[in-house]
């Protein structure tokens, strides 16, 4: 009986510090060149992901560098969501690097939405001591009651974003259609 509890609880302690664990990319090199991810076809969804950590995530003293990926989604209610170098639920980056090059995601069709988040904290975000370089990146939505949102360089819900630098250059945000919506965000704390 003892031999049985005992056991229990170590199986626990190893549960609960590898969910503790979960979600972390640290000292490393996610380097992505042409990754090309599409869906087509009512209710449709893309979803890139490209050094991303979640739940409780964390990105440190890391280098994620993505050139050409490209995320499409088209079709009625399509969704379209790229994700290069983002931390959510109590998310941080830290001491990192971010470059994204010629990055673009598309959702197209009635009711389509277009997500994109380069370097990007969220859920008690915070975003310190980190590069984020973005180039010729593009997010478009396109149709009736389209939207799109691209965010570049901070943290939210209760963001913080220090002693970082956001260099964006020649950023593309747009959505086009019969009462469509389009945001922009480049180094916000929100």
């Amino acid at each position: 009986m003892q031999v049985v509890r005992k056991a229990s609880v170590l199986v626990a302690l190893g549960l609960a510090f590898g969910s503790a664990m979960a979600g972390e990319i640290s000292g490393s090199g996610v380097i992505s060149t042409g990754a090309v991810n599409t869906s087509v076809g009512f209710l449709a969804t893309a979803r890139q992901n490209v050094g991303v950590a979640e739940q409780n995530g964390k990105i440190s003293n890391t280098a994620v560098i993505s050139n050409g990926a490209v995320n499409t989604s088209a079709g009625f209610l399509s969704t379209a969501n790229q994700s290069i170098a983002r931390a959510t639920q109590n998310g941080q980056i830290s001491q990192t690097a971010v470059i994204s090059q010629g990055v673009n995601n598309t959702a197209a069709g009635f009711l389509s939405n277009a997500n994109q988040e380069v370097g990007f904290a969220k859920g008690n975000g915070k975003v310190q001591g980190t590069f984020i370089g973005a180039t010729g990146v593009s997010n478009v939505a396109g149709g009736f009651l389209a939207s799109a949102h691209q965010q570049v360089g901070g943290a939210q819900g209760n963001g913080k974003l220090t002693n970082s630098t956001v260099l964006a250059t020649a950023q593309v945000n747009s959505a086009g259609g019969f009462l469509s919506t389009a945001d922009q965000s480049v180094g916000v704390a929100k």
